[in-house]
This record gives C-alpha cells, sequence and structure tokens, in this order.
C-alpha cells in the first residue's frame, strides 16, 4: 500500500467525527459522575445541626445556605454531613480501582467494546439511583461505587483507541475535542440539576438521573454503528483516510505482525519519561480538584461569595476551560507541523504554561479583597482556561511515549492522580481550620508549588519520541493484534 499523495481532511473524516462521538461519549460520562454532587442539594434536608448561627465571611456577608431550590424544595432525606459526604466519595473509591484494568482490556480486547460495557452500565445504574436511594444510604453508596468502577476504565480505553486512530500530528486536536465533552457536562449538568429538582418528575431529583441515564444509553447506541476499534475494520471509512492513518500510526510506532507482545511493566515502571507524563498528570489533577472542590470553599468562607447564586456566571470558567483545551490542542499540532517546535518542546511548553499560570491565578485569587467578586471570577475563568493547555501536554505524550500501552499506562497514571482527588481536600481541611484568609493563601500556595514541581519535572524527563521498548519488533506485535487478525493489510515499507 502506497503512501497517500495528499493528506486527507480532517474536517470532515471519519476520525474526527470518532472523536465528536467520544465527546458526547465524555460529556455523559461526566453528567453521570457529577450528577450526584448537585442532586443530594434537593435530596438532603437540612440538618438542624448544621443550622445555627448564620456564619459571616470577613466581608460582613451572611453565609446563609444559598440555593435556588430551597425554597420549593424540601429534601426527602435526613442525612447528615458524613453521611452525605459518604455517599459523595464513594464514586471514587470504585474509580481509583479500575483504571488500569481498563487500560489493559481496551489493549486487549478493543477499546469499542470496553467504552460500550462501561458506560451502558454507567448509564443502567444510574437509572437505578433513586430506588438505592430510597432503599438505604449505603445501598446507593455502594451503586456510585459501582458506577465508579466502570467509568474508571472509559478513558484509557478512548485512549487505547487513539493510540491505532491518531496520525502523530493530529493526536492534540483529535484527544482534545475528546476529553472536552466533560466540561460542557460540567456546564449543562449544573442548570439541568437545578430545573429538574424543581420541576422534574417523582419528586424531582429522581428525575435527574433517569433522564441523564436514558441519554447515556442512546449513545451507547450511536457509539456502537459510529466507532470501530482501529481504522482497518471500519465499514465507512475512505481507503485513502485509512491508508492514511495506518500509515502514520506504523511509522511511529512499528509494525503489527499480529503477535501480542506482553505488557513491559518493569520497562514501564522504571521509564523516566513514564514518570513524567504521571507526574504531570498528578499536579494537574491536584490543581484541579483544588480549583473544583476547595477553591468555592474558599470563595464562601473568606469572600462571601457563593458560585451557586451567581446563575449563568458560574459556568463561564467551564466554557472557558472547554475552548482552552481545543484552541491549545489546535496550536500545538500546528507548531508541531510547521516546525517551530519539536515534540518534546511543544509539550514542555503546554506544561509549564499550563500549570504555572495556573498556579499563578489561583495565588492571585487569595488575595482579593472584599468587593472585588468580579476579579476573583477573572481570575478563576483565566486560571482554569490556562489549565486547558495541559491536554496538549501529558494527556497526549501519554500516546507519543508508549501507543501500544498507552490505555494501561494512562490508567495507572489515572490511579495515581486520583489519590489527589482524596488527599488535597483532606490537607486543605486540615489547613483552613478556621477558614481565614490567611489560612487559605497557604493551600493556595501550596498548590501553586505543586502545580509548578509537577511541570518542572516534566520538562526535565519528559520525551517526545516512542519509548524503545515500546516500539513493535519484527517479533512483536501491537497489544490489539488480535483484532487484526484476518486482515491483508500492506504497509508502506520504508
Amino acid at each position: 500500500m502506497d503512501a497517500p499523495a495528499t493528506k486527507p481532511r480532517l474536517v470532515p473524516s471519519t476520525r474526527f467525527a470518532l472523536s465528536l462521538v467520544m465527546f458526547f461519549g465524555c460529556l455523559f460520562t461526566y453528567m453521570m459522575r457529577t450528577n450526584m454532587s448537585f442532586a443530594v442539594v434537593c435530596m438532603v434536608s437540612e440538618n438542624k445541626t448544621d443550622t445555627g448561627a448564620e456564619k459571616v465571611s470577613r466581608c460582613g456577608k451572611e453565609m446563609t445556605p444559598v440555593d435556588a431550590n430551597s425554597s420549593s424544595v424540601i429534601g426527602e432525606f435526613d442525612w447528615d454531613k458524613q453521611t452525605t459526604g459518604m455517599v459523595l466519595s464513594s464514586f471514587f473509591y470504585g474509580y481509583i480501582g479500575s483504571q488500569i484494568i481498563g487500560g489493559h482490556l481496551a489493549s486487549r480486547y478493543g477499546g469499542k467494546r470496553v467504552v460500550f460495557i462501561t458506560v451502558l452500565g454507567s448509564a443502567l445504574l444510574t437509572l437505578f439511583n433513586p430506588v438505592a436511594a430510597r432503599t438505604s444510604e449505603y445501598a446507593l453508596a455502594i451503586l456510585r461505587a459501582a458506577i465508579g468502577f466502570l467509568q474508571g476504565a472509559t478513558f484509557p480505553a478512548m485512549h487505547t483507541m487513539w493510540s491505532v486512530w491518531g496520525p502523530p500530528l493530529e493526536l492534540s486536536v483529535l484527544t482534545g475535542v475528546t476529553y472536552a465533552g466533560a466540561q460542557i457536562g460540567n456546564v449543562i449538568v449544573l442548570p439541568l440539576s437545578g430545573f429538574l429538582c424543581q420541576y422534574g418528575f417523582d419528586g424531582g431529583w429522581p428525575s435527574i438521573f433517569y433522564i441523564i441515564g436514558v441519554a447515556g444509553v442512546l449513545w451507547c447506541g450511536v457509539w456502537w454503528y459510529i466507532s470501530s476499534d482501529k481504522p482497518a475494520n471500519h465499514p465507512r471509512i475512505s481507503q485513502e483516510e485509512k491508508q492514511y492513518i495506518v500509515t502514520a500510526v506504523e511509522a511511529s510506532m512499528g509494525k503489527d505482525t499480529g503477535k501480542v507482545p506482553s505488557t513491559p511493566w518493569v520497562k514501564i515502571l522504571t521509564s523516566p519519561a513514564v514518570w513524567a507524563c504521571w507526574i504531570g498528570h498528578f499536579a494537574g489533577d491536584w490543581g484541579a480538584y483544588t480549583m473544583l472542590v476547595s477553591l468555592p470553599s474558599f470563595l464562601k468562607d473568606v469572600l462571601g461569595l457563593n458560585l451557586s447564586s451567581l446563575g449563568a456566571v458560574a459556568s463561564i470558567p467551564y466554557i472557558a476551560y472547554f475552548f482552552a483545551i481545543n484552541a491549545g490542542g489546535i496550536l500545538a499540532d500546528t507548531i508541531r507541523a510547521k516546525g517551530l517546535l519539536s515534540t518534546l518542546n511543544t509539550r514542555r511548553a503546554a506544561m509549564l504554561v499550563a500549570l504555572i499560570g495556573q498556579g499563578l491565578f489561583l495565588v492571585a485569587s487569595g488575595y482579593c479583597g472584599c468587593g472585588q467578586d468580579v476579579l476573583v471570577i477573572i481570575f478563576i475563568t483565566c486560571g482554569m482556561a490556562i489549565s486547558g493547555f495541559q491536554y496538549a501536554g501529558f494527556v497526549v505524550n501519554y500516546l507519543e511515549i508508549a501507543p501500544p500501552f498507552s490505555g494501561t499506562v494512562m490508567g495507572t497514571g489515572n490511579t495515581i492522580s486520583a489519590l489527589a482527588g482524596i488527599i488535597s481536600p483532606a490537607v486543605t481541611s486540615y489547613l483552613t481550620p478556621n477558614g481565614t484568609q490567611e489560612e487559605w493563601q497557604v493551600v493556595l500556595w501550596l498548590t501553586a508549588g505543586i502545580l509548578a514541581t509537577g511541570a518542572i519535572l516534566f520538562s526535565i524527563f519528559a520525551s517526545g519520541d516512542v519509548q524503545p521498548w515500546a516500539k513493535l519488533t519484527p517479533e512483536e506485535g501491537h497489544e490489539m493484534a488480535p483484532l487484526r487478525e484476518g486482515e491483508k493489510i500492506e504497509l508502506a515499507t520504508a
């Protein structure tokens, strides 16, 4: 098979259509992940132990709970904070347990199947959230952990698919479009949950889970029709595009011989390039959890600013994040295609700008004073937006250094970084016993330090090339080789 004379257009194309379907997959996956955080507001009646004297912020604002539904929605459950926290955290205990398994299964048996099973399973279990909640808070926690366990395999499986679907010079764009769906999911679920709490059926809050669950099931039908484990067996891809993708991917990681290599765990665990991605991943997720979990508490404690009272303004940071992810991907691929920077230096620049920039804006928000609400929103928006460039850094770098094992390596990285979601809130609570601005400044400086350290260590140890142990040799094949059996594909020879 000769290499195509011209590069097939990215838009429209089968590979871009796949990224759009994955975009909506990430959107619904994140909605199923975060719906509980918003639904619990109207599920739980305000506990009497939490409604003593109203707290007053440093700026003199009364810290009464601000919720659009509080005047018309009476919670069905009388849970205390500990019970609510158990339900909300249970997802992540399941989530952390399936990352590596999911990546490995996707590599062995195909990302299409793993994504389909995990999203369909998550959607079906989401439909049973109301039944579980009305049965027992423990039943709900177990159900949420099961959803987390299923979803833990989804993103490594998608990454595995891009290892065979993504031409190296388009990976930043394709993965950026894919994972940007998560941010739009966050944007949609907030107003949708608020609306359904008041006007939904079956008491309001259950309709949040029913509608999102049904949407996830319907997406699975589209996914099964549109997707394919690899270009070679996609029924509707053009011959020109198929040839372009296969040639580009094989040129990067070697030719598939049909034999299945074992995962080189020792070499993976001792690879500086892999650890660079894992460190950058952990730092990036630490910053993300600070932005999404701890920073709202800072704004409430110190400035008396409750993001849930800002309406559409609260979605602006997520929208900015979405555009930054895609803009960063386009910019990174353009820079590489024009030869302005090497692959490695492009990844380094993306991480340094994303993580250090985010840290600076976080610290700046910690020094805002009373009456500077608009400035705080600007800093939050800029910090979240600029952090989106990390998707053109470590996220795509997984695919560049170890494409045959990208799902497994990313799954391991996701497992490590999930610890940030457990450790970060605990550290924040320990450092802010009184919720003063000075205490919060320590938290924000610590976060900025972790972000900067992650960016610097990534820049030192990262690589822009396929690692020697990840290149396929004549004696080895891709982890997805079983899916290639019976195919007659001639590849361009050097």
